[in-house]
């Protein structure tokens, strides 16, 4: 009996969905109807992969943090990995704050895009960007405790229904295990096994979408590739996007780096590890949808604590936008640059706060990604009325970005997660 061949790898199976993907999609655009056919077609199992790995995402995090949580031996240990977990989040997203800062200014993209760009974009703004301005800004506005006000439930069965509100579930969630650890051991017992019992299933259905990761990238980078049609505006905006994209990459060498100096851990055996997780956030654009994946590649790949993976990475997936901040300062000063308002020092010093801050406090609001830069734009007191037009600009060339940010933001998680994982292994073994 010939020997069964061994099954390529699944990282590997994904970057060849991506391919096969684009390849497609770039052959459709250029055919008659062959964009409608890809997203009447091909793009449903692309979307119905993300419906899956979204709809498992909230109960994952419920099971999987009360465990997480319900497993420590005592407060103490929720304490230390919770300050832990969050002072790398903080330090991080500082960081990049700081590094878009830096390269935004060094480049000066804005000076490479003209008039006629601009133009361009002014005329052939849609209706939708100004609604998009109007609900960020609405976010926007609130006292400056409103995000503690935002983050606590008034019915917890709402906002388990909704993605958007994950804040809510995860202090819900982490109020919930702290209880359970307060109560009676006799008490604590039936529920710890039926939250045992829910994760087995909840990890084996991620398991299963996992298998068919590869199939489904494909439907997602044809559909991308068939309905890209702003590739002027795309070359217009180059200068911009290289930036971003250099920033990026530069946060990808520090995570791998950190990895390294704290845990001795080699840096390909991080890549390799979180490398299935990096291809179906490139594809999907989502944390939330990726965090299933990720939670796999950390526990089954790089041998993270179960414990800590179900603290650390749903935390991650909700407040830990390293991506996104970098993004806020680069588009914030770049913006400023191309419509000509003039940023003195001390503007900068606020974009470092408000964009460190708002990358917490809009995690769980709708259209983020917006509010977060309405947030950061109306700090530094840029005229409303050019809103619209400075939005329009940088989504223009958003969709291949936003990709590659979850990229960013899904290894910044998975870095956190192993360096947490380490110190409270060295602190197992001191005690």
């Amino acid at each position: 009996m010939p020997a069964k061949r061994p099954r390529l790898p699944l990282h590997f199976q994904i970057l060849i969905g991506i391919f096969v993907g684009a390849g497609i999609g770039f052959t459709a655009s250029t055919i008659a109807g062959g964009p409608a056919f890809v997203t009447n077609w091909v793009k449903p199992v692309g979307d119905i992969f993300i419906r899956l790995l979204k709809f498992i995402a909230v109960p994952l995090i419920f099971v999987s943090l009360t465990k997480g949580i319900s497993d420590l031996k005592d407060l103490t240990s929720l304490s230390r990995m919770g300050l832990r977990t969050i002072g790398w989040y903080m330090l991080t997203t500082v960081f990049a704050v700081l590094l878009g800062l830096l390269l935004v200014n060094f480049f000066e993209p804005g000076a490479f895009v003209s008039a006629d760009t601009l133009a361009t974009l002014e005329a052939g703004m849609p209706a939708s960007i100004s609604e998009k301005v109007e609900i960020g800004t609405r976010n926007a506005t609130g006292g400056p405790l409103d995000f503690f006000v935002r983050i606590v439930p008034s019915n917890i069965f709402e906002s388990l229904s909704q993605n958007g509100s994950l804040l809510q579930v995860i202090f819900f969630t982490i109020f919930f295990s702290i209880c359970l650890l307060l109560v009676p051991k006799e008490s604590q017992s039936p529920v710890k096994k039926l939250i045992d019992a829910l994760n087995v299933v909840l990890l084996k259905m991620v398991d299963v979408i996992i298998m068919v990761s590869p199939y489904a990238v494909v439907a997602l980078m044809a559909a991308l590739f068939a309905e890209t049609s702003d590739a002027g505006i795309i070359k217009a905006l180059i200068s911009y996007a290289g930036v971003l994209l250099f920033g990026m990459a530069i946060m990808l060498v520090i995570y791998s780096l950190l990895v390294r100096s704290f845990t001795g851990m080699p840096v390909m055996t991080f890549v390799r590890g979180i490398m299935p997780a990096q291809l179906v956030a490139l594809s999907t654009s989502s944390s939330m949808a990726t965090l299933p994946v990720t939670m796999d590649c950390l526990e089954e790949r790089l041998e993270v604590d179960n414990e800590v993976v179900s603290f650390v990475c749903p935390v991650g997936a909700t407040i830990n936008m390293d991506a996104t901040s970098l993004m806020q300062a680069i588009a914030t000063v770049f913006v400023c640059q191309v419509l000509g308002h003039e940023l003195a020092w001390n503007d900068q010093l606020v974009i470092v706060l408000t964009a460190t801050l708002a990358s917490i406090g809009a995690a769980g609001a709708p259209s983020a990604g917006i509010v977060m830069l309405v947030i950061v734009l109306e700090s530094v007191g840029f005229p409303s009325e050019k809103l619209p037009l400075a939005l329009a600009m940088i989504l223009a060339v958003d969709r291949p970005l936003d990709m590659c940010r979850t990229v960013v933001n899904v290894t910044g998680d998975a870095c956190v997660a192993v360096l947490v994982g380490a110190s409270t292994e060295v602190a197992s073994e001191s005690n």
